[in-house]
């Protein structure tokens, strides 16, 4: 079998065994060499064939598919042609996997090149159905298509997408693996990730060409918080949970890596802390020795990335509005130049992470424990109980428990010193984290009003870090240059001013937040 370049896999021929595609995006630079990888070599069957490919896509003139997140896909094969319909972004059920093609809703054979509207009644929003369905943006290339050892089959697509306007290159690896090839399979794939840039795509190939033709950037398989309302039991919730957020991940990193706005760093740092929280609460079921490491590396990842972001914070923020407030101060100016020039090299750190084997190698075993879960193997029978139980009720008792512990942080909070405080935050956090995984199994009012009161407490009580935090930024800037320490005296002592304000305003969500009824009770 050797999947197309529009994600599906029209080439396998009703395999006995159950076969599971991956697909990879490559930096086309990286293309032209890929097949020649020590990894590939060494599996290889015969040569690989070589062949010119191209896929268009279809949609009305006012992208009603688009809109729908779906897309279709039409190759041309001899005089006919092979026509799908892929959802390129997830529906209702919310179920999304990172490196593997979308899912195609329908596949017809044509005896002419263009599509058939008429074979996706019913399959197509209603405002499609009897339009035209013009061509809006076709990938076109060529596709390599290599057999190896252990019944896989790589193929590599080279070549641009192409709208009326513009054009870009593109390249995408697929491998297709019999279920029991299926850790050989992975393992080639960390191979490959490891030496080039091969990584898992945050957006499908349909939206690339979308995206494209439109101008506008790709929109992401999944962003924000994980969305668990179609799972049924503890396994597919996690699983769900992993997917999402590894996507919600490699969405933000491209902003990240560019650097000119706060929100990709921010996004991917709460990406991350949403993915940790995850792996946490559903430990006891999926606990191993392989999902650890992920939270590690998780940390690892969220570490790089941290100094950036306080220096987003930081600049927009309070030293923001102190050189405002003293626009004629060189002192402040100058300070105010240090931190940019500080923020610019925290984020050369951040590109240089993002761009390294560690994050490919991170996001892609991210996606392998969605496709082949490490816990299965040699674990207690308890756990594997738990994991076919229904979602709700584990649900419920890991929100409880999170409940109980906030609680206990925030007792007697006026006599709350402030290391306390700060372990009342971390509560706080945790208490969030878990009422977004899981608060779609609950009715939205009563969530949406809880959710909103822990999140005032953590931002609250997030205001009183700000001074321990500008405290260790002042003190990296003054050891550079002694001569900035009144400067450095002033900008802690405004954020110190605004503390005091904080505790105040931390009391007072406190109090609102113990005053509401968990959303999972009742």
């Amino acid at each position: 079998m050797s999947p197309d370049a529009s994600g599906a896999a029209p080439h396998i021929e009703a395999p006995e065994a159950r076969v599971v595609v991956f697909e990879l995006a490559v930096a086309p630079e990286a293309a032209a060499t890929l097949l020649r990888h020590p990894a590939l070599a060494g599996r290889r069957l015969g040569q690989a064939r070589s062949a010119e490919a191209t896929v268009v896509f279809h949609d009305t003139a006012e992208g009603a598919l688009a809109a729908e997140g779906l897309a279709l896909a039409v190759e041309p094969r001899g005089r006919g042609a092979v026509q799908r319909l892929l959802r390129g972004l997830p529906g209702e059920d919310a179920r999304v996997e990172p490196a593997r093609p979308p899912a195609a809703l329908a596949q017809t054979r044509l005896s002419r090149p263009g599509p058939d509207a008429a074979s996706l009644v019913g399959l197509i929003p209603k405002s499609a159905e009897g339009m035209p369905l013009p061509a809006a943006a076709a990938a076109a290339g060529r596709r390599h298509t290599l057999r190896l050892a252990g019944g896989m089959t790589v193929t590599l697509f080279a070549g641009q997408l192409r709208a009326v306007a513009a054009e870009r290159d593109i390249a995408r690896l697929t491998l297709a693996v019999p279920e029991q090839s299926l850790a050989e399979g992975l393992d080639l794939l960390r191979a490959l990730a490891a030496d080039r840039p091969v990584t898992v795509p945050a957006a499908s190939l349909a939206e690339e060409a979308r995206a494209v033709a439109l101008g506008v950037p790709p929109r992401p398989l999944w962003r924000g918080p994980p969305d668990l309302t179609g799972a049924a039991t503890v396994e597919d919730g996690a699983r769900r949970a992993i997917g999402q957020l590894t996507l919600a991940l490699l969405a933000a990193a491209p902003v990240a890596e560019e650097g000119s706005n706060p929100e990709g760093v921010h996004q991917a740092r709460v990406a991350i802390r949403r993915l940790r929280s995850a792996l946490t609460l559903f430990r006891p079921a999926i606990g191993c020795a392989a999902v650890t490491e992920l939270k590690d590396r998780l940390g690892t990842l969220a570490r790089a990335l941290g100094p950036a972001r306080d220096w987003d914070v930081f600049i927009a923020g309070a030293l923001g509005e102190i050189v405002a407030a003293f626009p004629q101060e060189p002192a402040l100016a100058s300070l105010a130049r240090a931190a940019e020039a500080a923020r610019e090299s925290a984020y050369a750190e951040v590109r240089a992470t993002l761009a390294a084997p560690f994050f490919r190698l991170l996001t892609l075993d991210l996606a392998a424990a969605v496709a082949a879960p490490p816990w299965r193997g040699g674990d207690a029978a308890e756990a594997a109980v738990l994991r076919d139980t229904p979602l709700e009720d584990f649900a419920a008792a890991a929100l409880n428990r999170r409940y109980k512990r906030l609680m206990r942080a925030g007792e007697g909070f006026a006599q709350l010193d402030i290391p306390a405080l700060h372990r009342l935050r971390i509560q706080a956090k945790r208490m969030r984290y878990a009422g977004e995984l899981f608060g779609g199994l609950y009715g939205a009012k009563k969530r949406r009003r809880f959710q909103k009161a822990v999140g005032a407490v953590q931002d609250a009580l997030g205001h009183l870090n700000d001074t321990a935090v500008a405290a260790g930024l002042m003190r990296t800037l003054a050891k550079r240059e002694p001569g900035r320490a009144w400067a450095a005296g002033v900008v802690q002592g405004w954020v110190a001013a605004k503390a005091a304000h904080a505790r105040e305003d931390a009391a007072e969500a406190w109090e609102t937040f113990a005053e509401r009824a968990p959303f999972w009770d009742g």
